[in-house]
């Protein structure tokens, strides 16, 4: 089963073949990216990068999230993308080791908006853009130097974009090698120096999907082997081809995703709980630690940097984020402002703390992502706390009403809050919708209601 099993499932796919659970699945994913996306408008660097909309792609029907302007479906891709991944707040699904979402929905949401896609429509090429970037995701070894983002998370959105623009079975393999051969190079160096622009290069991917279905549709044409080349040589060390095709329409990989809390990568959320845990049942306090080693798998490891430059270099440290949790008690938004970063305690904590593989933790990863921490105390003792099974996950996800909370919460922080009840009925709505075009009428400078045009 290769790309070519993949594409005529994402051809076939029906509206009709989507089951119900999968439907409620795909919008409440659709919902928290979008509110991710909201909320990282009050970011400078996001709204002054869709300040560049026009500059970049001139007017059009698809809305950039910052600012609510109507921009081309290649320009709000690219802007979208950056907003959904800059708070690190995104939905990811483990068995990708992405977040697809933020990967594919930019390219997707863009294009239905520029064709006039009813919700139905765009729903079968989220859902199919989903599916085959979470296989894409699996089928694919990593080099050690390269960060996730913005790797195969492109046959996602390309597959997505050529679906929703009908393309046939043999348009959608072109559409998709085009694009993969469009993948940027994403440096895990980048994010835990804590350079911005990884997030900007999940839009870029998603870019790609939408330029890739233009190119091919145009003539372009793409090599045969690119996703082997491309994911298997240049940026992975293997990628199987096979896993592209295993199990669409009977394993829905949608079901299987975690949301997030914890304002940082994935890889901390199991040492954060561990952490959490041992501080409520034991009391100890930074004062009172001598030494923390976590013990993790890999690829968790890369992230072992004890004096992150800034907040978003925070994000991608596992000491930094244990020693938050241990000082503060959380890791939301606030965890990662400047004067958090700058705190003499957590510093000095973090310093203490050293992040080591366990093997066995990496032999049964991505199925199970758990750390261990332990702690020697000033006075001798010493402690430990297991987690492997974060919340937020499929198998211990968080109740809707904490997913509801933190909807609003992210876009009252990026827009208003008397968006949020007329936003969450909207995309509630989404199977319902004639067109998208409610979604610019929302967020559009000027205000607006849903109550035409669909």
């Amino acid at each position: 089963m290769t790309l070519e099993r993949a594409a005529e499932w994402v051809g076939g796919l029906r509206y009709e073949d989507l089951p119900e659970e999968v439907v409620e699945q795909a919008v409440r994913i659709v919902s928290d990216t979008v509110a991710a996306g909201l909320g990282a408008g009050a970011e400078n660097e996001v709204a002054g990068a869709a300040q560049a909309a026009l500059a970049i792609g001139g007017p059009g029907a698809a809305t950039v999230l910052a600012t609510g302007e109507g921009t081309t479906s290649y320009a709000a891709a690219l802007l979208n993308g950056q907003a959904f991944v800059t708070y690190e707040l995104d939905e990811g699904n483990q068995w990708a080791t992405n977040h697809p979402s933020a990967h594919v929905l930019p390219a997707v949401l863009a294009t239905a908006e520029e064709l006039g896609s009813s919700g139905r429509e765009f729903l079968v090429a989220f859902v199919a853009a989903y599916e085959t970037a979470v296989r894409a995701g699996l089928a694919l070894t990593l080099r050690a130097p390269v960060h996730p983002f913005g790797t195969a998370m492109v046959v996602g959105a390309a597959a997505g974009v050529a679906r929703l623009r009908g393309f046939s079975v043999a348009e959608i393999i072109e559409t998709v090698r085009v694009a993969a051969a469009m993948t940027p190079a994403s440096t895990q160096r980048a994010a835990n120096m804590g350079a911005t622009v990884r997030n900007l290069l999940t839009g870029v991917s998603s870019a790609a999907g939408v330029l890739g279905a233009h190119a091919a549709r145009g003539g372009v044409t793409g090599e045969t082997q690119a996703l082997e080349t491309v994911y298997g040589q240049v940026l992975g060390e293997h990628f199987e081809p096979s896993v592209l095709g295993d199990g669409l329409g009977q394993r829905w990989l949608i079901l299987e995703n975690y949301f997030k809390l914890h304002a940082c990568s994935r890889w901390n959320h199991a040492p954060i709980e561990a952490m959490g845990k041992l501080v409520a049942r034991t009391g100890v306090t930074s004062a009172d630690i001598e030494q923390v080693t976590v013990f993790t798998y890999a690829p968790a490891t890369r992230l072992d940097e004890t004096a992150p430059a800034n907040g978003f270099a925070g994000k991608h440290s596992i000491p930094y984020n244990v020693a938050v949790q241990a000082v503060l008690g959380h890791n939301g938004l606030e965890a990662y402002r400047g004067d958090v970063v700058a705190d003499d305690e957590v510093r000095a904590l973090a310093s203490r703390i050293r992040v080591v593989e366990d093997p066995d933790y990496t032999r049964v990863q991505p199925a199970v992502r758990t750390a261990r921490v332990e702690v020697l105390t000033t006075d001798g003792r010493r402690l430990s706390e297991v987690e492997d099974r974060a919340p937020g996950g499929f198998d211990n996800p968080y109740p809707e009403a904490v997913i509801d909370e933190k909807f609003d919460q992210l876009v009252t922080h990026g827009r208003s809050a008397e968006l949020v009840h007329p936003l969450r009925e909207w995309l509630g709505a989404l199977p319902a919708h004639s067109n998208l075009g409610g979604l610019a009428r929302l967020l559009r400078p000027t205000g607006g209601t849903d109550s035409d045009g669909e």
